[in-house]
C-alpha cells in the first residue's frame, strides 16, 4: 500500500484532536501527559515522513517512560529547605514512581547505570504494562468518549501500539508543541497537586527540576571532548584558550534529550552566535564523522555520567531537525548564515 504525508486539512484536524486532549481530557495522574512526549520522542527517533503507520513496541515505550519520570523519582529540595518525593497522582503515588525509584537506588542516580543492569528490563516491562492498562487506554478519551486518531484502541497486537497512518509524520512536524504542551500541563499538574504543597513552598523552580537539562557533570563532558578536539573550538578549529563552553550541536530548544555524542566542545563566543540554529552543513558533515570516529569514547565514556550513549538516534534526530528547517538558515560562523536545501540531509 501506497502512503502520503497528511494533508493541510489533515494536519490542521489532529492539533484539533490534540487541543481537544488537553482541553476535554480527564487527567488525574500525569501518565498521559508522559505517553505524548514517549510517543513523539519515539517518532523522531525511529520514524519517517512517508506518512505511513508505525509499529511501536510497547517494551521501547516502557523505557521511555523510565527516562521521562528519572528525574521526577529524585526528591524535590525546595528553597525552604523541605523535600520529598513529588506526587504525580492525586491519589496514590504514582505506580511508575516506584519501579523508578528502585532503579534510582539500584544505580545512585545513573540512569546509564541502570541500564546496564540485570534489573533493567524487568522494570522496564513492569512500566510497560501499566502503560498498557492506563494512559494507553485513557489518552484517547475525550468528553468521555474514545476517539482513536492516534492508535485503535483496545490495541490490534500484543506487545505494541499501531501508530496511524499520518500519526508518525504528524508527532514529528509538530514534535516542539506536543513537548511544550505536554510539559506545560505536567508541570501545573504537579504543582496544583494539593499533596505537593508543603513541598513545593511558595516558589519553585519546578519546570528546570522536572525537565531542564540533566547536565548531569559537564566538566567531564568538556574534559572528555578537549581531548577528543585537541583542545580546539568545534566551529571555528581555533584554540579554546580557556575551559570552552559545552553546546548542544541539535539545539537543546529543538530537541530537549542528553544524548553524548551530541555535544561538542566550543568557544562561548561562537556558542552564543549560535545560539539556537542549526549549524552549517561543514559542520554537520564534520560532526557525523566525528562521532562514527569516536562512537565508543563518547558514548563509553559519558555514559558513565548519566548522558544516553545512542548514537543511531543522535544521527535520527539531526536527520529530523535538519528536514524540518529545509528553508531556514544555518548558522556557518560568527554573523554569517546560510540556507538550509534538501543537500543537508545527504550528510546525516
Amino acid at each position: 500500500m501506497t502512503f502520503s504525508a497528511p494533508t493541510a486539512e489533515q494536519q490542521i484536524a489532529f492539533l484539533h484532536d490534540l487541543q481537544r486532549i488537553f482541553e476535554e481530557g480527564d487527567f488525574s495522574a500525569t501518565y498521559k501527559f508522559a505517553l505524548l512526549m514517549a510517543l513523539a520522542e519515539i517518532a523522531v527517533e525511529v520514524g519517517d515522513d512517508s506518512g505511513a503507520p508505525e509499529t511501536v513496541s510497547l517494551a521501547l515505550v516502557g523505557e521511555k517512560f523510565v527516562e521521562l519520570y528519572w528525574r521526577q523519582a529524585a526528591p524535590y529540595k525546595a528553597a525552604q529547605g523541605t523535600s520529598g518525593v513529588l506526587s504525580q497522582n492525586r491519589g496514590a503515588q504514582a505506580a511508575v514512581i516506584r519501579h523508578v525509584d528502585a532503579l534510582h537506588t539500584l544505580s545512585r542516580g545513573n540512569i546509564s547505570v541502570a541500564r546496564r543492569s540485570d534489573k533493567w528490563r524487568q522494570a522496564t516491562r513492569a512500566v510497560a504494562r501499566i502503560v498498557q492498562n492506563m494512559p494507553l487506554h485513557h489518552l484517547q478519551v475525550i468528553a468521555g468518549v474514545q476517539r482513536p486518531f492516534l492508535y485503535n484502541y483496545p490495541l490490534t497486537r500484543r506487545n505494541a501500539v499501531e501508530l496511524k497512518a499520518g500519526v508518525v509524520f504528524n508527532l514529528r512536524k509538530f514534535q516542539g508543541f506536543i513537548q511544550q504542551m505536554a510539559r506545560g500541563a505536567w508541570v501545573d499538574h504537579v504543582r496544583l497537586n494539593d499533596q505537593n504543597r508543603k513541598i513545593l513552598g511558595s516558589k519553585d523552580d519546578l519546570a528546570a527540576f522536572m525537565f531542564g537539562s540533566a547536565r548531569a557533570d559537564l566538566k567531564a563532558v568538556a574534559k572528555l571532548l578537549a581531548g577528543i578536539q585537541s583542545r580546539r573550538c568545534f566551529y571555528c578549529d581555533v584554540s579554546l584558550g580557556g575551559p570552552g563552553v559545552v553546546d548542544h550541536f541539535i539545539p537543546w530548544s529543538r530537541y530537549p534529550r542528553d544524548t553524548a555524542h551530541n555535544f561538542v566542545l566550543a568557544h562561548a563566543g561562537c556558542n552564543g552566535d549560535k545560539r539556537e540554529l542549526l549549524a552549517a552543513k561543514s559542520h554537520l558533515e564534520r560532526w557525523i564523522i566525528r562521532n562514527d570516529r569516536y562512537r565508543d569514547d563518547i558514548g563509553g565514556g559519558l555514559s558513565f555520567v548519566g548522558f544516553f550513549d545512542d548514537l543511531d538516534a543522535s544521527k535520527m534526530t539531526a536527520r529530523w531537525a535538519y528536514r524540518q528547517s529545509v528553508g531556514g538558515y544555518a548558522w556557518v560562523a560568527r554573523g554569517k548564515r546560510e540556507p538550509i536545501d534538501e543537500t543537508y540531509l545527504d550528510a546525516v
